[in-house]
């Protein structure tokens, strides 16, 4: 048994820290009736293992886990919304995520805005939030915050609303049209003005 407290509030402790949130938690434990896998799945667990258990059995899930958190980066690398189907992601990070979403999309037309004011907003200092979005995405929360104005300057020029590339621009929040035409190819592959013709 472990010391001071046991498996379940440990893992309390971590899913409740906001530094600590991301951290996957397995609990490989001798408490393996429903109710207590109930339990641990409630504290936040990711996994949860009875004991006797394979040593292989307990390989696959944590193998799982690692791809399930890869295919998450990946995902994000071409997203900054949370995915339909957001299977591995916790409900706090959920939490976490949709929060950051909302900020980023009520300060999008303020060129102003960035990393410090989002952190700030979300209420963790710049460098906790930095931690934990890079940990959950995979991607440095400036990297996030361009990718999620470009995503919707594609979004804009794809809906055929009749807004011209400096309007897109203006509405979000990017005034330079150079970084914003070598920002914009970089992700979508080609330039604002071939992206509004071939959609």
């Amino acid at each position: 048994m472990m010391p001071g407290m046991d498996g379940f509030e440990l893992c309390e402790k971590i899913k409740s820290d906001p530094d600590l949130s991301h951290i996957r938690v397995l609990l490989l434990t001798a408490l393996n009736e429903n109710e207590d896998m109930i339990k641990g799945l409630e504290f936040g667990a990711d996994e949860y293992i009875g004991k006797p258990f394979s040593l292989r059995h307990l390989e696959l899930r944590i193998e799982k886990l690692i791809e399930t958190r890869e295919r998450l980066k990946e995902y994000f690398s071409k997203n900054s919304k949370l995915p339909k189907n957001a299977v591995g992601i916790s409900t706090r990070d959920k939490e976490f995520l949709s929060n950051t979403i909302a900020i980023m999309e009520k300060n999008i037309s303020d060129s102003n805005f960035g990393v410090e004011e989002l952190a700030q907003e979300i209420g963790l200092s710049t460098s906790h939030f930095y931690r934990r979005l890079k940990q959950l995405t995979g991607q440095a929360p400036n990297v996030y915050l361009r990718n999620f104005r470009l995503q919707r300057a594609a979004e804009l020029l794809g809906h055929n609303e009749g807004y011209n590339v400096a309007e897109v621009m203006y509405q979000i929040g990017i005034e330079s049209n150079s970084y914003f035409s070598t920002a914009f190819k970089k992700l979508h592959g080609v330039s604002p003005s071939e992206f509004t013709k071939t959609n």
